[in-house]
């Protein structure tokens, strides 16, 4: 299959490329859908449970990846399990990585973003016993036990309530003096007594020898710290955009995310950037799904011009 062209290659397998590459495909665009390892999802898969989908009942983001990924099939979309780490050209593309080559008229970048992890003592050894990224894999683990969540966004609010199904107490450590999360995820936790906020706070050390026994908080302010007993820490402190592929010359902000224009484009012509990898992300599933669509669209148009 290396060395095939295409109208269109989509790089990234979450919901944003998923859908990138199904718009262009009904737009009677040829389209490669390149995904390292074949598996498609990105971090939804992680989420039971999609909360303001648009779906007459719950359905988890794997369910919901599966189904796009059945319907992109049967439009005809090439699906590559290949990662790609260079795109040259102009007119047209050509992308590389470990696997060969391609070309392509138009490319959409959707490679997301990877969850950020904290950077003190304890984390990295600890990650995987007790130190955690995915509540939903891992919260039947800490029935009625005590967990800390880092993080003061959608994220950590969401994962923090899904943890509150199972935990005793939820403690939520959050840099800032108010939550960055939507209102409803805050009214959720306001009023139960299981939840605990620790605001304006930071976490310097994660405590314990064969699994996590407690986190040490230092509030930003004051400067005090103070240790707090728990057998779990979820971290949900941000992300890091996967833009390795596009090398220094495409323009980012300050925290590395893909500066477009107004229809998604880069700096470099027939390049796109969409969803997570994206300066001015809103980072909501439905923004993702807006972008890819729109970003798609543009591309098969201009491969009829």
């Amino acid at each position: 299959m290396t060395g095939t062209s295409f109208d269109i290659a989509v790089i990234g397998g979450g919901i944003a490329g998923l859908t990138a590459a199904h718009h262009a495909a009904l737009a009677g665009a040829s389209v490669a859908h390149f995904v390292e390892l074949g598996m498609t999802g990105g971090l939804v898969l992680n989420v039971g449970a999609l909360d303001g989908w648009p779906s007459a009942g719950p359905i988890g983001g794997a369910d919901l990846a599966a189904g796009l990924f059945s319907r992109n099939e049967e439009l005809g979309v090439t699906l590559v399990p290949s990662a790609i780490d260079r795109i040259e050209g102009r007119a047209v593309k050509t992308l590389s990585g470990p696997d060969g080559t391609w070309q392509a008229r138009q490319v959409i970048v959707a490679t997301g973003a990877q969850l950020r992890t904290l950077d003190v003592p304890g984390a990295e050894r600890l990650a995987g016993r007790g130190v955690s990224q995915c509540a939903w894999c891992d919260g039947g683990l800490y029935r009625d036990a005590e967990v800390v969540v880092a993080g003061g966004g959608d994220a950590a609010l969401s994962e923090a309530i899904h943890l509150g199904q199972y935990a005793r107490a939820v403690t939520i450590v959050t840099r800032g003096e108010m939550f960055r999360a939507r209102q409803h995820y805050v009214s959720r936790i306001a009023d139960d007594e299981r939840f605990r906020l620790r605001w304006a706070s930071e976490i310097v050390e994660v405590l314990g020898e064969s699994g996590v026994e407690a986190v040490r908080v230092r509030d930003r302010e004051a400067g005090a710290e103070e240790v707090i007993a728990c057998s779990g820490l979820f971290v949900f402190v941000g992300l890091a955009p996967n833009v390795g592929l596009l090398g220094s010359h495409v323009a980012r902000d300050a925290a590395g995310f893909v500066v477009t224009d107004a229809s998604f484009e880069t700096a470099l012509p027939g390049v796109f950037a969409i969803g997570a990898v994206r300066a001015g992300y809103g980072g909501r599933l439905t923004h993702a799904v807006a972008e890819a669509t729109s970003a798609a669209e543009i591309a098969a148009e201009r491969c009829r011009e």
